[in-house]
């Protein structure tokens, strides 16, 4: 009988990414900030994707960049972009264990106002993640 694993975290796995990238530069969570909210911030959240096979879990992440201004925004999604391309091959050290990134593909990166945070320019970055099972 052909047992699957449990897919590793796949948004928590982004979070550590880019959170290593950002630095002190932006917050990265997958909620976002409550209360008074930081110039720039990151939100990470899965989309879709699946287990398409037994050895990778290959999930579609979706990266909101928000900044005060557009120039801001637009360079914190190719930070984003070029972060997870870099992470590919790697293992990632995330709070619930280790994590293979097998590649990071497929990203698309877009304009995108947020209807309600009107003062904040919000691009977006959506892309593959696809990880060792």
């Amino acid at each position: 009988m052909l047992i699957w694993p449990t897919p590793k975290p796949a948004v928590l796995t982004a979070i550590t990414i880019l959170t290593e990238a950002f630095g002190e530069y932006a917050f990265v969570s997958a909620k976002l900030p409550a209360g008074q909210r930081p110039d720039r911030f990151v939100r990470v959240s899965r989309t879709g994707g699946g287990q398409d096979n037994i050895v990778t879990d290959t999930a579609r992440i979706l990266i909101e960049c928000f900044a005060k201004d557009v120039g801001q925004a637009e360079a914190m999604c190719a930070t984003t972009v070029a972060a997870l391309r870099n992470a590919s091959g790697t293992t990632v050290t995330t709070t619930s264990g280790e994590v293979f990134v097998r590649f990071w593909d497929n990203d698309t990166i877009v304009d995108f106002p947020h209807p309600d945070l009107i003062d904040y320019e919000r691009w977006q970055v959506s892309g593959d993640l696809s990880l060792k099972t």
